[in-house]
């Protein structure tokens, strides 16, 4: 198989489904089923980039610790290695998703390295309103990539569809950079703050889960610490620490066969009992039970 394309289908789920309050038409791009509207229940670090275009209802979506509020029109980015964590959904919600893995990305060439000013901007602005021409474009774009796809006998089925697909993500570019300042805005100090804080907690969620720890290398206040985290993503700091710890927890659960006391040790909990007692009181079920759901499921 050639790496970044399954010969199988490029588009492995295209589908429409329907119910607990999930109304949406969902397509993946070179990868194993990966329904990315399904992460309401638990936060989670996606290894894919994403789109998502809400057409009706609204839906409460968290990127990177940062929450966003969509409605109609406006148009959502995923890209790699983001925490994804969707708060809530109207039931009127529909939409369409759509996924793809890094190497999809890197075999089209498409030029959106890292670091620079536009992944940047994309990476500031996850979410965005979209003009009604550009939302009417996109639409029409889905949509044609849809009945392409689902033409079995065409002979250059693949081909169509993988080369709709990297249309549709040109075109998300050229609506950013459309959008995109000639002269970035500098973050204000709350901003700062909070960014400089979620880089902590990334180096030391495993030995460090107190507040006081993160305040004082910020030089600042617990209190003000967790002013500024609610402000700027509308979690406490305490919550954005459980947050990355429950989301490498679920990881090493799902992605190891580690046992429940290495999995405690290596988050660095005193022992298996009160790691079990965290994970259960944000999910409401134990670290084994939860692991036997997702391994069978």
């Amino acid at each position: 198989m050639q790496q970044g394309f399954s010969k199988q289908n490029t588009f492995e789920r295209l589908s429409f489904a329907e119910g607990d309050n999930i109304l949406y038409e969902s397509f993946v791009l070179n990868g194993s089923e990966y329904d990315m509207l399904g992460a309401e229940q638990f936060p989670r670090i996606v290894d894919a980039a994403g789109l998502c275009i809400c057409l009706e209802g609204e839906v409460e979506i968290v990127i990177g610790a940062q929450g966003y509020h969509m409605k109609k029109g406006d148009m959502g980015v995923i890209l790699p290695n983001d925490i994804l964590y969707i708060r809530r959904k109207s039931p009127d919600f529909r939409g369409y998703t759509l996924a793809c893995t890094p190497d999809f990305l890197i075999n089209s060439e498409i030029p959106i390295p890292s670091r620079t000013p536009l992944y940047l901007f994309i990476k500031d602005n996850p979410c965005i309103s979209l003009k009604e021409k550009e939302l009417e474009d996109l639409i029409k774009m889905c949509e044609f990539l849809k009945e392409h796809d689902s033409r079995k006998d065409h002979p250059c089925r693949e081909e169509i569809t993988r080369n709709l697909g990297y249309a549709i993500i040109y075109e998300v570019i050229g609506i950013y950079k459309k959008k995109e300042p000639l002269h970035q805005q500098p973050y204000s100090r709350k901003q700062t703050l909070y960014f400089e804080f979620i880089q902590l907690i990334t180096k030391h969620y495993r030995e460090q889960k107190d507040i006081e720890f993160y305040a004082e290398q910020l030089c600042i206040t617990s209190r003000y610490l967790s002013v500024v985290c609610k402000e700027i993503s509308g979690f406490t700091a305490k919550e954005c620490i459980d947050l990355h710890t429950m989301i490498n927890a679920r990881i090493l659960l799902t992605t190891t066969d580690m046992t429940i006391l290495q999995i405690s040790d290596e988050l660095n909990f005193a022992n298996p009992s009160f790691f079990t007692q965290f994970f259960k009181k944000r999910t409401g079920v134990t670290p084994k039970r939860y692991r036997n759901i997702n391994r069978t499921a």
